[in-house]
């Protein structure tokens, strides 16, 4: 019974942050990919089950072997989530680590793997701006087009569209790209970026 408050209160923060991770990946929704979408939220469900059985766990513990159950308890289900969320994407995981190293080609090509195999808006959108940074706008702009083509609601393929279109010199359609990231499905560290874009656009 002493563990049942605090369960219930870790079990309401695993709720909002899987709801948040929800949020972060509504893209997912609206263009149907639900297998994609749940993969992302089986971290915080497998935790949340591990979570809501612990109770059930130490009433079964006597009171020699109360802290070692605990223990295990925890640990096995640290070490399960841990694997779990290492098995979510890797190949996607694999792409964005070469990207923020600056490996732009071999994000690239992983990215057109990935697109190549799930054809979904955001693959595209992350395939245009590692192909953008590899300095090969004419390829990023075909790529982000066809993202926006299936997501109309992407914010993150009209930023990264927008780069292209100033590396080939079409500042007006950049201008325009980047004031729809504002009225689009766009997070507020996206939004912030643009506007520093605009701003650099109409200084130069």
């Amino acid at each position: 019974m002493k563990l049942l408050y605090p369960t219930l209160g870790a079990l309401a923060i695993l709720v909002v942050f899987t709801f948040l991770i929800g949020r972060q990946n509504r893209d997912l929704l609206r263009v149907r990919a639900y297998r994609d979408f749940f993969l992302r939220l089986i971290p915080p469900l497998s935790t949340g089950v591990f979570i809501a059985g612990l109770p059930f766990v130490m009433n079964l513990a006597t009171v020699e072997d109360y802290g070692p159950v605990l223990l295990v308890y925890l640990g096995g289900a640290a070490v399960l989530t841990t694997l779990m969320t290492r098995t979510v994407t890797p190949d996607e995981r694999r792409a964005g680590t070469a990207f923020r190293k600056g490996e732009y080609e071999e994000a690239a090509d992983l990215y057109d793997e990935i697109s190549t195999r799930r054809p979904l808006p955001r693959y595209y959108s992350a395939l245009g701006a590692s192909l953008d940074a590899s300095g090969n706008p004419g390829a990023a702009l075909e790529a982000t087009d066809r993202a926006i083509r299936l997501d109309p609601k992407l914010g993150i393929a009209y930023y990264n569209r927008a780069s292209a279109l100033v590396a080939l010199d079409e500042r007006a359609r950049a201008r325009g790209d980047l004031q729809k990231v504002f009225q689009v499905d766009s997070s507020r560290s996206l939004r912030r970026a643009a506007a520093e874009a605009l701003e650099t656009l109409e200084k130069s």
